[in-house]
């Protein structure tokens, strides 16, 4: 197996893979941090969590309701009056019915008016055109000393008629519109549903909104699922979903067709049914349905991806991330040497998913132990933690070369770019500070601290390619 320097999670495989790992994007992203490794610490993980044998999709379960697949907004002209609202909330309308009407008079005035603006200001500029041929004239019989009054009076009114054309040009624009709304009184339905949320005139006016109603189309269902931020990136576009009844054994099978980039500002709705902190924002998606039968409006449903993989796993696997070859090509992993200590521990591995991005571990790790995702700066000998606290971020590293995601989210912290490949479909951001490096652990000689010796003879053979012990 050749050594990898990537984590890819973008494909099919490598978003279906993340979602079974991890609880949420945090853990993933603690392992890549784990790596960079400014002051000699190691961030490891117990194989136990890293084990995707244990894990399936159908652990990662989301919880929706059915929606139509549209619901049109009826909104209003706050500038008019509104004469009479044709219908109640729970109406059933067809394409073409009416909804509301404009108060036609008001507006029949205001037209009136405004053509007779019109007529005012052409007429102004009929006069000033008259003016100015009569100025003219009489500028040929002056003295020169005479004409540059005559010339200044001339450009004042050339000045007024384009100023007056240009308040016709607008006026005519704005009657234009008022004749459409005229000719169009009565706002009618574009397709055919069912009538929601209708405000009265004095509730609009209260709520300083435009939206008087909202028609609920009719045909087709889709159903509607919220992933918070730490989990969101766990799904994709065109991703194969089931979805479960929650009253008898009943399932349907859809495709997440469309993944919110903004949060929603009602965070209670349709939540991630796993743990996760009550301060996540949350962001909609949205599956269509291979069928809807059997479905009712605003039914709950529980949805779970489809697994990927056909592989039956059992023992330990693990993601081929952490896996590296030696010049010897044998296969080997970062671990902890059960001191707090990183060592390279040689396993054996057994076959491999390509669909999840993971294999088997034969021999050489136990479900207890912990290893590290891989890093350049790791020495045999360096010093381990399980608290992400203790390992700062290098500065002015750039961590996101090397992991790639298809959603383009970005990891943002000072100086350090943990984001610029790592693509979730949806866009989650996760931030942090970027420390100083300061108080390496190792030190001349080979000594860590004051008085504890890593190697043997107090030599770094290590880093020239010996053991801890200084053969």
């Amino acid at each position: 197996m050749t050594k990898t320097g990537k984590i890819i999670i973008g494909t099919v495989a490598g978003v279906t893979a993340a979602a079974v790992c991890v609880t949420g994007g945090v853990l993933a992203w603690r392992h890549f941090i784990g790596g960079s490794s400014s002051d000699g610490i190691a961030y490891v993980t117990e194989v136990t969590e890293l084990n995707t044998a244990a894990m399936t999709n159908a652990e990662l379960r989301f919880s929706g309701v059915v929606e139509p697949q549209e619901t049109k907004e009826i909104q209003v002209d706050l500038t008019k009056q509104i004469e009479e609202i044709l219908v109640q909330e729970g109406d059933h309308v067809e394409a073409g019915d009416p909804l509301f009407s404009y108060d036609i008079e008001s507006m029949q005035l205001e037209l009136d008016q405004g053509n007779v603006e019109i007529e005012r200001m052409e007429i102004e500029i009929a006069s000033n055109k008259q003016q100015i041929q009569q100025l003219e004239s009489e500028r040929k019989n002056v003295s020169d000393d005479e004409k540059l009054s005559y010339t200044t009076q001339i450009q004042s009114l050339e000045t007024d008629i384009a100023k007056t054309e240009y308040d016709i040009k607008s006026k005519k624009i704005e009657l234009e519109k008022l004749k459409n709304t005229i000719q169009n009184a009565a706002v009618k339905a574009e397709s055919s549903g069912t009538v929601q949320s209708l405000k009265t005139v004095e509730q609009l006016e209260t709520d300083g909104t435009d939206t008087l109603m909202k028609v609920m189309s009719d045909g087709e269902f889709r159903v509607k699922c919220t992933a918070s931020e730490q989990n969101m990136y766990m799904i994709y576009t065109d991703e194969t979903v089931t979805l479960h009844s929650r009253v008898n054994d009943s399932t349907w099978t859809g495709t997440i067709t469309e993944i919110g980039a903004e949060p929603e500002s009602n965070q209670n709705d349709y939540s991630y049914s796993g743990e996760e902190s009550t301060q996540a924002s949350k962001y909609p998606f949205y599956i269509t349905l291979d069928s809807s039968d059997g479905l009712m409006l605003g039914q709950h449903l529980l949805i779970s991806p489809e697994e990927d993989s056909t592989i039956e796993k059992n023992g330990i696997w693990i993601y081929s991330d952490y896996i590296l070859t030696d010049e010897n090509g044998e296969s080997y992993v970062w671990a902890d040497n059960g001191r707090d200590r990183l060592e390279k521990r040689k396993v054996e591995l057994g076959q491999s998913d390509d669909m999840m991005g993971d294999c088997e571990i034969v021999s050489g790790l136990s479900e207890k132990d912990r290893i590290a995702f891989p890093s350049d700066s790791y020495e045999e000998g360096m010093r381990t933690t399980t608290n992400i606290d203790e390992v700062p971020v290098e500065e002015d590293a750039d961590l996101g070369d090397d992991m790639e995601f298809d959603n383009g989210a970005d990891f943002d912290g000072e100086d350090a770019d943990l984001g610029d490949d790592m693509g979730f479909d949806n866009g989650a951001d996760f931030d942090g500070d970027v420390k100083s490096e300061e108080d390496k652990m190792y030190e001349e000689g080979g000594i860590i601290g004051d008085d504890e010796p890593l190697y043997g003879d107090g030599e770094p053979d290590a880093a020239e390619g010996g053991d801890a012990d200084g053969d």
